[in-house]
């Protein structure tokens, strides 16, 4: 195809891939303070693995989903805080929208940490009122699922995120985005870290309590405690991080090996269209599900 980005294809491109495929690749990303980054940089690394992921596995992926619920990052002039049920209607009907089109398998990305309350919320109702299933890949996950599978990564997670990051914003044609920054006191920078992460120490245990950030409402103390160190000091070096992380990027994608997971998507839909609700006939009464 001239390009696997939805949005970049023209109406009858979609529709002559429809007539083979049915497999759409959904990042949903968020705009928020993200320390030297683009506040647009986890929006960005999930239309890079959405696209990536659309080439392995004969799919599309669509782009342009930045605004959803931040959290703690609400502390940052710059983010955009949408609440979860603002949200959650915004992706649902969207979701119809190219269910309605034909696209049957639909998988959306994420790499933001409460992202989950969004999407798997209307993963659930999605299932419930239609009886098709369709998934969230959070990508953390996804990334260890890789790494178990020989994703050459550092086996440092947060530098490894940082990786992908300039990858996304290579493979999306945006580098150029990402700041060069010669002069940094990555000390002070650091030291106010360390100073947010104590004025909130009771927040480690309660964290233990639920998934991720998911559990309870907070903020951030300070600037410095999302994101900050993933900077370049020179054009060289941004290309240079770039081209490593398209190739980690890449590998990555292929170590997981999306086609795996949309065939037990499709063992998924067999087992409940073709027995489970055949044998248990009050699922499907024409009752709508509220």
């Amino acid at each position: 195809m001239r390009t696997r980005i939805y949005n970049k294809c023209t109406d009858q491109e979609i529709s002559d891939y429809l007539k083979h495929g049915a497999t759409l690749f959904i990042g949903v990303g968020v705009t928020e303070l993200h320390g030297q980054l683009p506040v647009d940089c986890e929006s960005i690394l999930t239309e890079g693995v959405a696209l990536a992921m659309a080439k392995k596995a004969d799919g599309l992926a669509l782009i342009n989903l930045p605004y959803f619920h931040a959290g703690a990052t609400a502390i940052g002039r710059s983010t955009i805080n949408i609440s979860i049920k603002a949200g959650y209607e915004y992706l649902k009907a969207l979701i119809y929208a190219v269910y309605k089109i034909g696209f049957k398998k639909i998988v959306m990305i994420s790499a933001h940490g409460p992202a989950y309350l969004t999407i798997n919320s209307v993963c659930m109702d999605f299932f419930h009122e239609t009886h098709t299933p369709i998934l969230h890949i959070d990508l953390p996950h996804a990334m260890k699922i890789a790494e178990d599978n020989g994703w050459k990564c550092s086996g440092d997670l947060m530098q490894d995120f940082n990786d992908l990051i300039y990858g996304a914003y290579k493979i999306m044609h945006q580098l150029e985005y990402i700041p060069i920054i010669k002069d940094f006191d990555k000390e002070a920078f650091l030291a106010k870290r360390e100073e947010g992460n104590k004025k909130q120490w009771f927040k480690k245990d309660l964290h233990k309590l639920n998934y991720s950030t998911g559990g309870f409402g907070s903020y951030y103390a300070e600037l410095e405690e999302h994101g900050g160190l993933e900077y370049s000091i020179s054009e060289e070096e941004r290309e240079e991080r770039g081209t490593k992380g398209e190739e980690l990027l890449i590998d990555m994608v292929d170590k997981f090996d999306p086609k795996h997971f949309l065939d037990l998507l499709d063992a998924l839909d067999e087992a409940v269209n073709d027995d489970i609700i055949k044998r248990f006939t009050h699922l499907d009464n024409g009752i709508p599900y509220k």
